[in-house]
């Protein structure tokens, strides 16, 4: 039988248990206005130029390093070669530092919360609503994400507008509000902006878990829709239908596989086709394939373990995969390791200390920048010495590591410190005398020295003499006979 005491209780429970989360979603909202604010506070104050000033590197070894740049190789000398930062560049660059190293943040992302600070803090009603607990953060974000893309003079209208609705409607709506009023509200025709936008396409690969990958293509609509839909009609052309027909077990079996992919999986089988084997109308694209560098355990190779390998850049891969790779990819590293220990124990070739084996080691072990937080791939970054080269810092394994261009800049030019400890071990120093510790990828022993050069001798006879003719000797004298009884 219906209770309606015990009904009422339950609802109000109900409400008691939603408020709570209600008034923990409000307070988030005022931490983040909170936190904006102060964001705010940290930018005007590094941008006074008596604070800026003193936020520069060590002047002296920067001169130094200026004075000794002509007997350095482009690696080495990267960031001497650098235009020389202003005051206020390098005080952006250590907040930005500073600030990502203590949250554990990207410093893209904290160059994106101090953007959107400014922008908050510069919207009262906005931030005023945030700050009450009225609106979400996301909501804010959508808010002047759409409204700073318009001309000064139609930004306040467009608040007013708009902010009604942040308190009454859900993230996704909102957001799609906000893009529709902008397009109303914007003053340029949709042609030019088209075409200003144009200027921003491209594209870009996203990691993602069980050994899979995003590729985005940031394009114009019509491009992005036309190649979905050229793909989207190939995959339903392509799309069997009927049983697996003759053939023997194994074809059998290899179209009933084929047979039971859906239209998601054709779309991207036909997407990896095209882009792997495709060429453009030019030509351009034939015969070229992307390098990348993969790390397998030697039993895992050998089919004896299920222990995954590792691709540069982006982490575990299945064994299939790296045993398929390994087998027919010349343009592969294969880089085999010690089932137990991880140690490194082939990288393809005897690699012996030159410059090409270095550079290949380094790659390995490093796998991307070496500053605190930073995951751009070591193959695009700097391979820098850690005690720089002006001040007798050898060319050396334990004196090599990889940094970024922007890193590599901001390790010259500003006070952050570096030491590298055996086994590739960074230790830095922010300018907040904060420390930090970045592990290389894979610890391994560094190459192998060159062994010694044996070379014929060279003959030391000139080159008008030959070994048929005897050269002139000189004439001995017969030395005088000593006598038996010697006069001592």
């Amino acid at each position: 039988m219906p209770d309606p005491t015990m009904d009422e209780l339950v609802r109000t429970e109900l409400v008691r248990r939603t408020e709570l989360i209600a008034a923990e979603h409000r307070a988030i909202a005022q931490a983040q206005a909170r936190q904006a604010e102060r964001l705010v506070e940290l930018q005007l104050w590094s941008e006074d130029p008596q604070v800026a000033s003193r936020l520069q590197g060590n002047l002296e070894a920067i001169h130094l390093a200026d004075r000794n740049a002509a007997t350095l190789t482009a690696c080495q000398a990267r960031a001497v070669a650098f235009g020389r930062w202003e005051d206020r560049e390098v005080a952006r660059r250590t907040i930005v530092s500073e600030t990502a190293c203590l949250l554990n943040l990207h410093e893209r992302t904290v160059e994106r919360l101090l953007d959107e600070s400014l922008w908050l803090y510069s919207t009262p009603a906005t931030f005023e609503a945030l700050t009450a607990g009225e609106i979400s953060y996301p909501h804010a974000k959508a808010l002047i994400d759409q409204m700073r893309t318009l001309p000064d003079e139609h930004q306040a209208a467009f608040e007013e507008a708009l902010l009604p609705h942040a308190k009454t409607l859900p993230v996704g709506r909102f957001t799609n509000r906000a893009h529709r009023l902008r397009e109303r509200q914007h003053p340029e025709s949709i042609v030019t902006r088209t075409t200003n936008a144009l200027a921003d396409r491209h594209t870009r690969w996203e990691p993602a878990a069980d050994g899979m990958g995003w590729l985005h293509w940031y394009g114009t609509a019509h491009d992005t829709k036309s190649a979905f839909d050229r793909i989207d009609t190939t995959a339903k052309a392509l799309k069997p239908h009927g049983d697996a027909g003759a053939g023997s077990a194994a074809e059998r079996a290899e179209a009933e596989q084929q047979r039971k992919r859906g239209l998601a999986q054709l779309r991207a089988d036909i997407t990896r086709a095209l882009l792997l084997d495709g060429v453009t109308p030019d030509g351009l694209g034939a015969g070229i394939r992307g390098t990348v560098m993969i790390t397998v355990p030697v039993l895992t190779l050998l089919g004896q373990s299920d222990e995954p390998a590792t691709l540069e850049g982006y982490g575990p891969i299945s064994p299939e995969t790296a045993r398929e790779i390994a087998a027919g990819a010349p343009s592969f590293t294969r880089l085999l390791t010690h089932p137990e220990t991880g140690v490194v124990l082939s990288l393809g070739k005897t690699q012996y200390k030159n410059t090409k084996a270095m550079k290949k080691w380094l790659r390995m072990r490093d796998e991307t920048c070496r500053f605190p937080g930073c995951n751009r791939p070591a193959v695009k970054s700097d391979v820098d010495h850690t005690n720089d080269w002006a001040n007798g810092g050898k060319t050396d394994c334990d004196n090599l590591a990889h940094l970024c261009e922007a890193h590599h800049r901001l390790k010259h030019l500003s006070q952050w410190q570096v030491v590298q400890e055996p086994g590739g071990v960074l230790l830095w120093t922010s300018p907040g005398k904060r420390s930090y510790r970045t592990d290389p990828a894979n610890p391994v022993a560094p190459p192998r020295p060159r062994p010694p050069v044996v070379t014929p001798k060279k003959r030391k006879r000139p080159a008008t003499a030959s070994y048929l003719m005897a050269e002139h000797q000189p004439t001995r004298r017969p030395s005088p006979p000593v006598p038996e009884n010697p006069p001592f």
